[in-house]
């Protein structure tokens, strides 16, 4: 038998317990059996090829199960959430909580998802690498863009990267960014019943549309080439954010310039085009409204002077 089928055997004999089993369990057990010669590039692909034929699911970071049946219990697809979270009682995390609870959660159910959001997640591992591998791994991600929060975004482009199906929610009234405003975003309104079920209705026929064979055949990922290309987007993501703030500085101070340019030219120019007959006027004026008998006086002596000519 060639390495790699012995080394996939062993694999599924290992996983049989239904139990999430990790790389280095996974790799003593081999041992244990007398498979120990082998690379990390059979090991690796043994991995790949059982997770392309849907024999073991990836369910944790460098952590794998078996994707059949055990015991009653049924595997479900993965589908993180991305969104602005806040601190505990803040309108930012009960506007997320309800979205989750109300919109996302009943919906990923019904399709055979379990919805998870990485604040939920009890993990040994630093919050930014367990965010990686959930964009990395999960069949689906939905993601809010509401308040236009820098992290969603962030993350929105990492999962670009993976070419993995990703749905884009906001809160009704709120804009879209003009750099995703391509992209389809569906509204919601937690304020309004008849609202809520709409999007429910509009987010389960789009999950409907997407066609997850192909995510299930993806090449998988390790963590090195996921912290690879994450430290690459990073800074120009950070780079792009700079520049943005940098230009709505520049656009303020130069508005706020040309303003007042323009208004000192108007004064200017009022001052230097100002004749001698408004000046009079200017002068005059007031006095004639204050004393209307007058102003009939210098009327008919212009009356008498322009009949004299």
């Amino acid at each position: 038998m060639a390495t790699s089928a012995k080394i996939q055997e062993c694999m599924l004999e290992h996983l049989a317990d239904g139990l999430p089993h990790t790389v280095q369990e996974i790799k003593n057990y081999l041992e244990q059996v007398g498979v120990s010669d082998y690379t990390e590039g059979q090991f690796a692909g043994s991995i790949n090829t059982l997770l392309r034929n849907k024999s073991i699911k990836k369910v944790d970071r460098a952590k794998y199960i078996t994707n059949k049946n055990h015991g009653g219990i049924t595997f479900m697809k993965t589908c993180f959430v991305v969104s602005p979270i806040g601190d505990e009682a803040s309108e930012t995390r009960n506007n997320a909580d309800k979205l989750f609870r109300y919109i996302i959660n009943p919906v990923c159910q019904s399709c055979g998802f379990d919805a998870v959001r990485v604040d939920q997640i009890n993990d040994s591992d630093s919050i930014t690498q367990t965010i990686i591998e959930k964009l990395l791994s999960a069949e689906l991600v939905i993601a809010d863009i509401s308040g236009h929060n820098p992290n969603v975004f962030y993350e929105m482009g990492y999962r670009k990267c993976t070419n993995k199906p990703i749905i884009h929610l906001k809160k009704k009234g709120e804009s879209i960014p003009f750099d995703v405003n391509t992209v389809r975003t569906f509204e919601y309104d937690l304020t309004d019943l008849d609202s809520v079920e709409e999007g429910k209705n509009r987010l389960q026929q789009t999950i409907g549309t997407f066609s997850f064979e192909s995510v299930d055949n993806a090449p998988e990922q390790g963590p090195e080439q996921s912290m690879q290309l994450f430290s690459g987007i990073l800074p120009m993501l950070y780079q792009i954010q700079d520049s943005i703030t940098d230009l709505k500085e520049q656009i303020s101070k130069k508005d706020t310039e040309t303003i007042q340019a323009i208004m000192q030219t108007s004064l200017n120019n009022a001052a230097k085009e100002e004749s001698a007959d408004a000046i009079m006027m200017k002068t005059l004026l007031p006095e004639l409204i204050k004393n209307p008998a007058t102003f009939q006086n210098l009327m008919k002596i212009a009356d008498m002077v322009d009949k004299s000519k």
